[in-house]
């Protein structure tokens, strides 16, 4: 591959593309050979005749009406004196693709004609008149015809190839579009040399339309012909996005012709099978899709670098490019995974040089890719990727946080900054960003963190579809906790490219909504953070102070007796005792001085389960407990604490003990004094008008985080009562404002 970023169209794609160009224009000859033998034989025209696409288009519709072959092939034989057959239409005209067309006044007939190349006429024969032949309109600077007639076998394509063909005007005034055509093969000369001859080399012949419908396509781009539905106004840009399109498909279709050099599987095998997602494409649809998509935002980004375009036309630019480049990176996403098992070495060089050129444009302009400022964009992405945890009831065949850190550890690398993905089990990995300290911020460190792992879906709106009403977008994860996760991620890159900026890290981690097994790990990756901040739905405001969780259970035991002949203790009625001393427990709980912000503990009775029978006795009852506790313990030591009470408010003959604790979220509370939060609490006052810390006796990662955060906290957009609810949803304006203050305090701005 060639740089700086192109694909190499004289080497790997090159020589396939011109070898294809000939072993088509056989095959086409081949076939007209078997249609009309007698012919075949009399003349053969150069191999670059033989490649006009209506000529393929007559021999695969199997013979038209309107147009003979003599008339396709002519364009290949100027000087062959032989007569010649060919057809008028309707008013007298016979078109001669590639060289023009002659009024004749012989209405809807076969005419036997002589071509006279230096004078430019057709004769016929048996006539004296000499009909002038106009010249067909050629796109400036090529060879490629710009067709403003819809002659009788365009018009059977179209009409197999579009729904609705009677909506479809052709454009008769094709003249007025060849200067704007004209400067964007300019363009796209001036950005990539290679692209534009293969361009011009390839195209034959331009069909420019409107339909209100159809979109453009090249459904005969192997032959060289484009199709392009052209709306009112439409300006250069509008030929340059279109020409780099639909002519890459023409390009690629010639070099990759002989496909299976390109691939280890089938072309035609569904892409979904191969990488374990819903895709309606083929493997040979997505490698195609993904050069012309290449190919677009590299040649509009040099139009923009270098520019080229008008200052009218930058803003459309500017918007094709972040569309593109998005689809672009998308893919890469999909298929770059399983790259050794989908292509062959070839394919592999190929989409390496897509993955290359990808990462070096988005790095040096992360503004232009969507990479800063599109935090709704990016949240819609997050949600569309399925990252249920895999420990929830419900979590059966539906994917766990491995694609979604895949798609986040990707964005982030092709913005330019420094990724890392630690395992934390099962394939299951942690996402870790870092940007050194820049300018002349200070040695404050900022760690800003959000989980990946969501719930099952929950119905229509808590899908894994985002829908947006108004500005309220709805979908698993919106709320807790991918609307943090978009606005921390968008901040990151906006912080990484400015001039000054703190050292800061961005985790998106594994399964916080079961055991923090992601929160633990970062714990063990050596970062000191100054101030660690937890994403969760909070409704911008700071939550300062957190309960703990300890989940376990107690194990209760008695005799076995038959429901005839009950015993006086049983482990049954033990439990119910114990459920006594539980609310007994809690009521002295909230007589003690507990938290100025979260109260007293709790301890809750969950579940209970016995091996008791139809008619005997359980000899064990286990029961389960979820305990919020306060900070200054431990979720070990207060267990122990609710175990000692327990016996002592229970007699000698409950045989009780503590069976397990299964799960332990440390608590978290903000230092008296953190100057860092303080400045974070003046963004958020800035941003939002108003700045109330808060407590909650929910579960995040915010205690795990202070146990290596010098101060922590939890923070972000939306409300954390649709957390797993059946209508889950987050506000994008809070998400907007929870991205403008964390970039506040990613570069400083309230030192």
């Amino acid at each position: 591959m060639t740089a700086p970023g192109h694909i190499d169209f004289d080497g790997l794609l090159g020589a396939r593309r011109r070898r294809a160009r000939a072993e088509l224009a056989d095959a086409v000859w081949a076939v007209y050979a078997q249609q009309a033998p007698e012919k075949a034989g009399t003349t053969v025209p150069p191999a670059d005749a033989r490649r006009e696409p209506r000529l393929y288009s007559q021999l695969v519709l199997g013979g038209l009406s309107g147009m003979t072959m003599d008339q396709l092939l002519l364009a290949g034989r100027r000087e062959d004196p032989a007569p010649l057959t060919v057809t008028a239409d309707d008013e007298g005209v016979v078109v001669l693709p590639g060289l023009g067309r002659a009024r004749t006044g012989r209405c809807a007939g076969e005419l036997t004609v002589r071509y006279d190349d230096a004078a430019r006429t057709l004769t016929v024969d048996g006539e004296p008149t000499a009909y002038e032949l106009e010249p067909c309109l050629m796109v400036p600077g090529t060879r490629i015809e710009l067709v403003d007639r819809l002659d009788p076998v365009l018009k059977a394509f179209l009409d197999l190839h579009i729904d609705a063909p009677e909506r479809l005007t052709l454009l008769t005034d094709g003249a007025a579009q060849l200067p704007c055509m004209a400067d964007a093969l300019d363009i796209i000369a001036a950005v990539s040399p290679g692209y534009h001859a293969a361009l011009v080399e390839s195209l034959r012949a331009v069909v420019l339309y409107r339909h209100p419908d159809a979109e453009s396509f090249a459904a005969l781009g192997m032959h060289g012909m484009i199709f392009l539905n052209v709306p009112d106004g439409a300006g250069v840009d509008h030929f340059v996005e279109e020409l780099v399109h639909q002519g890459g498909h023409v390009v690629f279709s010639e070099a990759t012709l002989h496909r299976a050099e390109f691939f280890r599987v089938d072309p035609e095998a569904e892409l979904s099978g191969l990488i374990g997602r819903d895709d309606p494409r083929t493997v040979y649809d997505a490698f195609h899709g993904l050069f012309t998509e290449h190919m677009e935002y590299q040649i509009v980004l040099g139009a923009l670098e270098r520019e080229l375009a008008d200052d009218g036309d930058r803003p459309e630019f500017r918007a094709h490019l972040t569309s593109v480049a998005r689809r672009h990176l998308r893919d890469l996403r999909l298929i770059g995974p399983h790259a050794g098992e989908i292509f062959s070495a070839a394919g592999r060089e190929v989409l390496a040089a897509f993955q290359e050129t990808y990462d070096r444009a988005a790095a040096a302009h992360p503004d232009l890719f969507g990479s800063g400022d599109d935090v709704e964009d990016l949240l819609r992405e997050l949600v569309a990727i399925p990252s249920v945890n895999p420990l929830l009831p419900g979590a059966e065949g539906v994917a766990d946080e491995r694609d979604l850190a895949e798609f986040v550890a990707g964005r982030l690398r092709s913005a330019g900054v420094d990724v890392e993905m630690r395992e934390v089990r099962d394939g299951r990995r942690n996402v870790i960003a870092h940007v050194p300290r820049a300018g002349d911020a200070d040695g404050q460190v900022v760690l800003l963190s959000a989980h990946m792992d969501t719930y099952p879906a929950g119905g229509p709106e808590a899908g894994y579809r985002p829908v947006t009403r108004g500005r309220t977008l709805h979908g698993r994860g919106s709320a807790d906790a991918k609307g943090s996760l978009a606005a921390m991620m968008t901040a990151f890159v906006q912080a990484a490219h400015a001039a000054h900026h703190r050292e800061a890290y961005l985790a998106a981690t594994v399964d916080e909504e079961c055991l923090l097994l992601g929160a633990r790990e970062l714990a063990r990756h050596g970062m000191r953070p100054t101030l660690g901040i937890t994403g969760e739905p909070t409704r911008l405001a700071p939550v300062v102070a957190q309960k703990g969780i300890v989940r376990g259970a107690f194990t209760v035991r008695g005799p076995r007796s038959h429901a005839a002949y009950p015993a006086e203790i049983t482990a049954v009625g033990s439990a119910s005792e114990l459920i006594a001393a539980v609310r007994e427990l809690n009521a002295r709980l909230r007589r003690e001085t507990g938290h100025p912000r979260l109260g007293a503990a709790t301890v809750t009775v969950t579940r209970l389960d016995s091996d008791g029978g139809m008619n005997l006795s359980a000899t064990e009852v286990s029961v389960h407990f979820d305990a919020r506790f306060l900070p200054g313990t431990t979720g070990e030591e207060f267990a122990a604490r609710v175990e000692g009470e327990l016996r002592a408010a229970l007699g000698d003959h409950v045989d009780l003990s503590l069976a397990s604790v299964d799960f332990v979220s440390p608590p978290n509370e903000l230092p008296p004094v953190s100057p860092l939060a303080d400045e974070f609490f003046a963004a958020v006052k800035e941003s939002t008008g108003a700045c109330e810390p808060e407590a909650f006796a929910y579960g995040s990662e915010a205690g795990v985080l202070a146990e290596f955060c010098t101060a922590s906290l939890v923070f972000g957009p939306g409300d954390p009562r649709h957390s797993h609810a059946a209508t889950e949803s987050v506000d994008l304006d809070e998400v907007r404002t929870a991205t403008d203050i964390f970039r506040r305090l990613l570069v400083g701005d309230q030192r």
